[in-house]
């Protein structure tokens, strides 16, 4: 299934206790429909307040039902936060998580003085004066294949904090920024903190040549600040 949500309506993609999310939310649901305990896996573990424009999940089921009829039954009974925009069947071996070999997120940034009360959950206020040039050169330079440890949240990741930027660009429409970024997997907090540090470039508060420094650094309290959630969304998962 390919789906949309609204991410300031859940505390992540993730399935946990005692907490409104969208994989408990569909388990749920889809357990009422095929009277079957369903498992959901997800192409991606949003965070709390991200949004989805096309996250990709399957599951397994017995029900006979054709998978139009369940994306009709799912629409009907989730609430409007989240809509299945497709489903279909796929092959036994597809697992939404591991087939991925791309995503693509968008972050949003509104930098008038004065924030519109629209975009309040759905971009990051940042009012200052900068300079784009300065943003794409560090932008340029994350592309590639780095070790991202000082742009991701502090912990231990299973495989290493080595991953491979395909592409990041940012593209201007007035009082709104909107970066794009995409690769072939990423730590927790990774887009977000490229985007918080590579504004700091923008203003002058780093280098872009200093981007590759913080790379090197191998430190989280080498980089900018970490961007809201609330500005990103997942586009696109890629197959």
């Amino acid at each position: 299934m390919e789906i949309s949500y609204l991410g300031s309506a859940f505390y992540g993609f993730q399935k946990q206790k005692s907490a409104y999310t969208v994989q408990g939310l569909l388990e749920d649901t889809l357990q009422k429909i095929t009277e079957e305990k369903i498992k959901v896996v997800g192409a991606g573990r949003t965070d709390r307040g991200v949004h989805a424009l096309a996250q990709v999940c399957n599951f397994q089921t017995a029900c006979d039902l054709p998978p139009e009829k369940i994306k009709d039954a799912l629409n009907a009974l989730l609430p409007l936060e989240v809509r299945v925009n497709h489903a279909r069947e796929v092959p036994q071996n597809f697992h939404a998580r591991r087939c991925v070999k791309g995503k693509l997120y968008a972050y949003l940034v509104w930098t008038e003085e004065v924030m519109s009360p629209f975009l309040l959950n759905f971009s990051y206020h940042y009012p200052y004066p900068m300079e784009a040039g300065r943003i794409r050169s560090a932008l340029d330079k994350v592309v590639g294949e780095h070790d991202f440890c000082s742009f991701a949240k502090a912990g231990v990741y299973k495989g290493g904090t080595i991953r491979v930027i395909q592409g990041a660009r940012l593209i201007e429409d007035e009082h709104l920024l909107c970066f794009l970024i995409q690769g072939a997997g990423f730590l927790q907090h990774m887009v977000r903190t490229i985007v918080g540090t590579v504004l700091e470039v923008g203003r002058g508060r780093f280098e872009p040549e200093q981007i590759l420094e913080i790379l090197a650094k191998r430190n989280r309290s080498a980089a900018g600040p970490t961007a809201p959630a609330c500005g990103l969304y997942l586009v696109r998962v890629i197959y």
